[in-house]
């Protein structure tokens, strides 16, 4: 006989099970995750904390790497450099959101720590170079790369907390939890080193604080929205549309759903709301002004006047939705249950959520699609879109419920997340600088653009043709390169790094191509894998951890749903 079990109120949830999601999400980031950035925006990110913990400013410098992202960025033309000189002679700033480095101080500081407990791992790793420039700050370094791992985490617990909330059952909140941590493109995003994941979160734990005052807004809640959305318009400042239009939508839920509300409260609570935007506001404006000598220009202004906008809105749009190499369809195939999950929130009477989930998906979703680089670059799937990724998987997931789905689609869901699986993995075990270092140097071989015959406008044209290439795009390509590396290494011969052109990117060519770094051979992007092979230390520590996070996130997800 099978024993009954208690019923979970409607609209209430287990805190064990967003404890769960975030346990097991982060066991397997962990395991996967980058460490040391790859590309040179992760270390000018990286530098602005090191500078700001180190010396108390945001201009970097005093590291090698630092001092190699200055030389760099005082040969390069205006806006060709995502460090660029302030408003004081010789002080160089990244553009990229201030929030990042402030939440990645604690970090640094647990890594900083560290490294004086492993002196031998610094020195191994300052041996080394990359890019021909010495390396600094190992340990520094991987702590820093556990941010985005995370944050990521903890976003989709926030998705399963959300959901639960809105009366799911705790089966499908979990399923929708793990299902967009490991079945879309956040996964190999959480690996990087992108403001995208800091900025996704930020959204989605404001969105949380919005549905959970439908019944009552406290201070806490309140409190809890201003520094969320205070986050994320410190982390991008191009999201500033998106974070007025949440604000906007708290402001609602506190005057129209509260007439009950004394004045002097109702007061208190939008002042804990609108507060820390403003003081962030404030300080952003200045620091602004002490950089770059405009309170306006928080270092893109070079970019945006050198043509950062200008692209082809429908050339973007196809790009962002079907496109093979970043299409939502193909990054995030569960995101087709959106008019199931749609139908349902009708049903319930949820008009707010749809209409806000609607807005901020547009309010990230415009400015990308005018984007030159739409695509995000040297990124697995659209990064662009990430922050709005969160509120369209809960939209979706309203639909995993199995009485809010036919009979004849109750499969699709599981069907839905295993693609979206099967996508993530080749981003995860083949790193994507791998994929754009044969892709780019392949390209001009296999692949005829119009336009400019030659320099950065041509490579540009390249890069975009390659997203709608079936032979370049990822996944598929990564795919290949996968099956390809590893057949050797079945038969003892170890893996195999010469990629011959014509089967990778399915053309016609002769052409034989080598990663350039070594990072970029075998699994050395994998944080653990680097730290044995490189500089000789030992992985377990990090596969040990992962077990463990797992270990204890599946405990809490089987109390979670009382197995």
């Amino acid at each position: 006989m099978t024993p009954a079990r208690r019923q979970r109120p409607a609209g209430r949830t287990d805190p064990r099970l967003a404890r769960a999601v975030f346990l097991l999400l982060l066991a397997v980031y962990v395991a996967t995750f980058n460490g040391p950035p790859g590309g040179p925006d992760g270390e000018v990110a990286f530098q602005t904390t090191s500078a700001l913990a180190r010396r108390g400013s945001l201009a970097i410098g005093g590291t090698p790497e630092a001092d190699a992202l200055v030389a760099h960025a005082r040969s390069s033309p205006p806006g060709g450099s995502s460090v660029r000189e302030g408003r004081v002679a010789g002080e160089f700033y990244g553009w990229f959101g201030v929030g990042q480095a402030l939440v990645a101080l604690p970090l640094y500081g647990l890594g900083r720590g560290a490294a004086e407990l492993a002196p031998g791992i610094e020195a191994a790793h300052g041996a080394t170079r990359r890019y021909g420039v010495a390396r600094s700050e190992y340990l520094a370094h991987l702590f820093v790369g556990l941010r985005n791992p995370l944050l990521a985490a903890w976003t989709a617990a926030s998705i399963a907390t959300m959901l639960g909330i809105l009366g799911s059952s705790r089966r499908a909140a979990l399923a929708a939890g793990l299902g967009y941590g490991l079945a879309t493109f956040a996964w190999p995003q959480a690996r990087g080193h992108a403001s995208d994941v800091q900025a996704a979160c930020c959204f989605t734990l404001g969105l949380e604080c919005w549905i959970r005052a439908r019944g009552r807004v406290s201070a806490r809640l309140a409190l809890g929205f201003g520094c969320a959305a205070a986050l994320a318009f410190l982390t991008r400042v191009a999201l500033a549309p998106a974070v007025l239009i949440l604000d906007g939508a708290f402001a609602l839920r506190l005057w129209a759903r509260e007439p009950a509300l004394e004045p002097a409260r109702r007061r208190r609570l939008a002042l804990l709301a609108s507060g820390p935007q403003l003081l962030v506001l404030l300080a952003w404006l200045a620091l602004n002004q002490l950089r770059f000598g405009d309170a306006l220009d928080s270092g893109y202004g070079l970019a945006v006047a050198g043509g950062l906008f200008g692209g082809d809105p429908r050339d973007a749009l196809a790009g962002l939705l079907v496109s093979p190499g970043r299409g939502l369809l193909w990054m995030a195939p569960g995101l087709c249950l959106l008019p199931l999950g749609v139908s349902r929130a009708r049903r319930e009477r949820w008009g707010a959520l749809l209409r806000l989930g609607l807005l901020l998906a547009l309010a990230v979703g415009l400015p990308a699609i005018f984007l030159r680089g739409w695509h995000g670059a040297w990124s697995y799937g659209p990064r662009y879109l990430l922050p709005a990724l969160p509120v369209l998987w809960l939209l979706s997931a309203l639909a995993f419920q199995r009485s809010d789905v036919d009979r004849r689609l109750r499969r699709a869901v599981p069907m839905l997340l295993a693609a979206g699986l099967l996508v993530q993995l080749p981003g995860v075990l083949v790193d994507q600088a791998t994929h754009h270092d044969l892709a780019v140097r392949a390209a001009p071989v296999l692949l005829e653009v119009e336009g400019a015959t030659s320099g950065p406008d041509r490579e540009a044209e390249l890069f975009e043709a390659m997203q709608f290439d079936w032979g370049f795009a990822a996944p598929w390509a990564h795919w290949r390169i996968l099956r390809h590396r590893v057949s050797h290494e079945r038969s003892g011969s170890g893996l195999e790094e010469r990629f011959p052109v014509a089967e990778i990117f399915r053309g016609d060519s002769e052409l034989v191509l080598e990663p350039t770094q070594e990072r970029e051979r075998g699994f050395r992007h994998l944080a653990w894998v680097d730290l044995e092979e490189r500089l000789g230390g030992s992985a377990w520590l990090g596969w040990i951890l992962a077990a463990l996070l797992g270990l204890f996130g599946g405990i809490q997800a089987a109390r979670a749903l009382e197995l």
